[in-house]
Order: C-alpha cells, then structure tokens, then sequence
C-alpha cells in the first residue's frame, strides 16, 4: 500500500491567489474593488458559492455512499482544502479587506474558519491515508513495518559487522515519549533530527566501507517512519476529534452570517444592478 502524502491542492491555492491578487491591483487602479462595484460583486458571489461548495460537496462524499462513483474521498479532500481557501479569499477581496458591520462578522468569521481548515488539515496529514483518501489501519502499518524490517534484514546480511550493528542498535533504541500535541506538532522536527542523525552515521560507515549505502539509510527510515505513524495515528485522531469540536460550529455560525449578508444584500439591492 502506497501512503498518501500530497499537498498539491495548496500550491494551487497560492498560484490562484497570486493571479487573483494581479487582477485585484490591475483592477484598483481602474476603480474602487468594493463590494457595491460589479467586479467586487461577482467576487462576493462566486466566493461564495465556493464556500458553499467547500463544506456541502466533501460532507457529501464523506457521509454517503451513493457519491463513490465521483471518484476516491482524497481528490474530494483536496477540492475541499482549494475552495476552503480561495473562496474566502475571493471574499476578502469582495470587502475591500474592511471589517465594517454584518460583512466584517462574516469576514472575520470566515478568516477564523479558514484558519482552523489549516490546522485541521495539518492534524489530518498526521494520519496516515492510502491514495483514495482512506485511513491507513493500524494492522496496515504493522504489515509496512514488516515489509521493511525483513527487506532491511536481508539486505543487511550481506554487508559487514559495523552496518549490522548499526541497524541493530537503532531498532533497538528507545524512542523519546512525547504526549499527544508534541508528538504531532513536534513530527517534522523529529524527523528531521533522526533523519540528520542517521544520515551522519551512514556517511561515516560509508567511508570505511568504500560502499554506497543509500538502500540501507532508505529501510531504515522507512521502518523508523512506520513506527512514528503507529504511535501518532490515535493520537492525531483524538485531536481531531476535538478540532471537529470547535470547527464545525464556526463553520455554522459564519453561513448563517453568510446567508443573513446575501439575504439583506438581495433585499436592498446593494450593488445589483437596476
């Protein structure tokens, strides 16, 4: 099983953001990018209609069944995060970046739900998921943990004595105990101190040897990554329990303010044309 590990989805946010922030400046040099001009207009419609999107669509596909034939739960993800980010994006721009009355609640409420999404999805990239988007079990990471002890054991055994020992002291080395908001906030530090660790020890047995020994510093990493993902799966799900705690009802609260702007904007006819 190949465990998804993608951020494509926020590289396209930033590329989209950036070309709407050009159009947004070549714009305000024409006229004023408010929400009662045509062009702020539309912004506040079609990022709105995004943002909708962003929490009906996923919660479609995640909650039922009669979606699986629109493709793995992952790209519905990474549809969720892109229009989670440039939709309100596009509404910032639609308020002129201006906190004022029943549209700076929405805007400030939106900026704090998107900012939640973020750390959200961070606490979902601690989990570890195939590539349609469904979580890895944790009798799956024992299997790929296994897989890479036996194909580092047998690779191993035909290298000398000190390669030998240095596989075996790692395995059997003690890994720092961390609670739960360390061991998931701290993984990219860890991983990068272990990884710079080894790859030192590697390169010193390297030159006694007179051998490459890329394959080796590769099974171990992978066993040592296994290992991690075993220990932080329920961790980050218990996390993510209680971010759903507080994220859906912010998501709640900024529709209905969402819901309550347009309805009022329609009513008055606030930048529509006549």
């Amino acid at each position: 099983m190949t465990i998804m590990d993608e951020s494509l989805e926020l590289r396209l946010s930033l590329f989209v953001c950036l070309a709407l922030s050009g159009v947004y400046l070549a714009y305000a040099l024409l006229a004023e990018p408010a929400g009662g001009q045509p062009f702020g207009h539309w912004l506040g419609i079609v990022g709105t209609v995004m943002m909708v999107s962003t929490e009906v669509g996923y919660s479609l596909r995640k909650r039922t069944t009669w979606l699986r034939w629109a493709g793995p739960i992952r790209y519905w993800l990474s549809a969720h995060i892109f229009t989670g980010i440039v939709g309100p994006f596009m509404v910032l721009m639609h308020s002129a970046f201006q906190f004022r009355g029943l549209a700076g609640i929405s805007l400030a409420l939106t900026v704090l739900v998107v900012t939640s999404g973020f750390f959200g999805r961070y606490l979902y990239t601690a989990i570890p998921h195939s590539l349609a988007g469904v979580d890895t079990s944790p009798t799956d990471l024992v299997e790929l943990a296994r897989a890479a002890e036996a194909a580092l054991g047998a690779l191993v055994g035909q290298l000398s004595g000190p390669v030998q020992v240095l596989v075996t002291a790692d395995a059997q080395q003690q890994r720092q105990v961390r609670g739960d908001w360390a061991l998931v906030f701290l993984r990219g530090w860890d991983d990068w101190r272990y990884s710079a660790s080894l790859r030192h020890k590697i390169r010193t047995l390297e030159k006694t040897e007179q051998r490459r020994l890329s394959e080796v510093e590769h099974l171990m990493l992978q066993r040592r990554t296994r290992e991690r993902q075993l220990h932080m799966m329920q961790a980050a799900r218990r996390m993510l329990s209680v971010w759903h705690t507080a994220h859906v009802p912010m998501g709640v609260a900024l529709f209905s303010s969402v819901a309550i702007h347009v309805a009022a904007t329609i009513y008055f006819g606030a930048g529509l044309p006549h």
